[in-house]
């Protein structure tokens, strides 16, 4: 197995090194570890065997992958791994400091490494909020140094303070649609050392983008519920859920406007206190399915607006503003007040809709790459924001510095504290693009600038935490399997270098759409299941491949 991710179930990594038993004849003498099935020339203590290490003249490079330098872990975040690529040694020198002084050092015979509970602990108090320097040294056959390699990181005083709900799937897209009872939707906790918790499995429909209420009281999530395309669970947030009839809605409730002739509820976003649901309605989707691990889908809404569901009124009904036959309106997201609702647009484009309903986008051959379609149907969405009003809706506005750039620029999403808009921009599309890149600007628009935080292929579906501290988000920078990362963002907008949430991975599933938990959620989520799995099978209405 790869080192990369782990096995749901299986004791983690770390158990396979130990702190030495080692009675340091200082007391200031910092702690010593290595790898349990790493052997000592006979009689040598640890101590004697790393401070006999001595380098060479020179030094071959070690790339130390992870952490990346000068990334942050939160106060209240389990041990980060380490993790490097080095093909001059076998067996490795591990030296934290702090300020020049070490505060562990240990012999590793693997290229990768995570502090145990308690060293971690230590470190964590013996740095506070200092750079920590991790230097990787490798031991030649003749036991001196050859190689050496190093990065920084620090743990930053601003806790997470929330678990994130995130779904896995199979991949390619393919094989998730062939295979619905893999997918999984899981929590996990930072500060957990084990894995994080499976709340829902085993279940023989497709489900998909999910969403907390800011208040923390309302979840939802886009389900095929008897076939029906539309369906959307929504349920108060509780340990046990049991999804029935009563659960689900229909954004089918609304007729739309042709050429659609169903509706799909995308991107579904809530508001802050659960009353209302924002979708796009009325689709008319471009969806070509590829055959490729990495990116195996093209996908955008060629038409759509938006709609609200009234929790209160059980009633659907279009957002004046955002409903323009002749715009795509997609990705509603709510301001954390809840008084105004941004939304990606893009102009229509009748010729593309004629091809997509003649299901021309169908006979596409699947053993293209996702560079090939985008240069056949591209499109650039602009971020614009309308007045919410109730349902209302008023008179809609491009967002300064999301829009016009020369981008497409989707997934905007509110930081709770209202300061913030982030979103997704690339080159063109909407979904799984391989250049996207997550970016910034002030809630009320203005500059916008890309985050450090971005890996280097595919960045999207970004989260914010309740304190507006941290950011998660997808990526494909470290596998085809996606993976999610963190970043902190500072009082300017600006952001730490990505930090892989790798107790979060999965060796044969893609981690994807992080959503945080609201930290004053009620309840946590410990199970959620089909009240009759069977029951809610039904014949797909869908008519373009989804």
């Amino acid at each position: 197995m790869p080192p990369l991710r782990f096995r749901t179930g299986l004791v983690l990594h770390l158990l396979l090194f130990c702190l030495a038993a080692l009675a340091p004849a200082d007391a200031a003498a910092c702690p010593l570890f290595r790898s349990a099935d790493l052997s000592l020339p006979q009689g040598a203590t640890l101590a004697a065997a790393i401070e006999g290490l001595t380098p060479t003249a020179s030094q071959a490079p070690v790339e130390v992958l992870e952490p990346a330098d000068g990334a942050l872990v939160p106060v209240d975040a389990a041990s980060p791994l380490f993790r490097w690529r080095d093909p001059s040694a076998r067996s490795w020198l591990v030296t934290l400091s702090v300020d020049g002084e070490p505060v562990c050092k240990g012999l590793l015979n693997t290229p990768y490494w995570v502090p145990e509970r308690a060293l971690w602990e230590r470190i964590r108090a013996d740095a506070g909020e200092r750079t920590i320097e991790a230097v990787v040294s490798g031991v030649g056959p003749d036991g001196r140094l050859v190689s050496t390699g190093r990065t920084t990181l620090a743990v930053c005083g601003d806790p997470v303070a929330a678990r994130i709900s995130f779904l896995r799937k199979r991949l390619p897209f393919r094989t998730a649609q062939q295979n619905p009872n893999d997918s999984q939707v899981v929590v996990g906790d930072l500060a957990e050392y084990g894995g994080p918790r499976i709340v829902m499995q085993d279940v023989p429909i497709c489900f998909n983008c999910h969403a907390y209420s800011l208040d923390g009281s309302t979840y939802g999530m886009d389900m095929d519920y008897k076939g029906d395309k539309g369906g959307y669970a929504l349920v108060t947030v509780a340990e046990q859920v049991k999804v029935d009839d009563r659960a689900v809605v229909s954004w089918n409730d609304y007729v739309p406007p042709k050429p659609a002739t169903y509706n799909m509820g995308l991107f579904t976003s809530l508001s802050p206190d659960g009353r209302y649901a924002a979708s796009t309605v009325g689709e008319t989707s471009a969806f070509i399915m590829l055959d490729d691990l990495s990116f195996s889908q093209m996908f955008y809404p060629a038409t759509g607006q938006i709609a609200i569901y009234d929790a209160r009124t059980g009633k659907v009904a279009p957002l004046p503003g955002a409903d323009d036959v002749r715009r795509i309106q997609t990705n509603p997201s709510f301001t954390p007040d809840g008084t105004r609702l941004a939304f990606a647009r893009a102009d229509v484009e009748t010729a593309l809709v004629a091809r997509i309903v003649a299901g021309e986008l169908r006979k596409e051959d699947p053993h293209q790459d996702i560079h090939a379609v985008n240069a056949k149907y591209p499109v650039q969405f602009d971020l614009w924001s309308v007045p919410f009003n109730n349902g209302e809706g008023g008179t809609p506005e491009p967002i300064r510095g999301a829009s016009d750039n020369g981008l497409s620029n989707f997934f905007p999403k509110y930081s709770p504290d209202g300061r913030w808009l982030a979103f997704t921009q690339c080159a063109t599309g909407l979904v799984l693009q391989p250049d996207s890149k997550i970016a910034i600007v002030p809630a009320g628009g203005g500059k916008a600038h890309v985050l450090k935080a971005n890996t280097g292929l595919m960045n999207s579906w970004h989260t914010w935490s309740p304190n507006s501290r941290w950011l998660a988000f997808a990526s494909k920078g470290n596998s085809p399997f996606t993976e999610i990362f963190l970043t902190y963002i500072d009082d300017d907008g600006r952001s730490s270098p990505p930090l892989r949430l790798f107790r979060f991975s999965h060796e044969e599933l893609a981690a994807m759409v992080p959503e945080f938990v609201p930290d004053h959620a009620k309840f946590r989520q410990k199970s959620m299941e089909l009240a009759d799995p069977q029951g809610a099978l039904g014949k797909s209405m869908a008519t373009d491949g989804r």
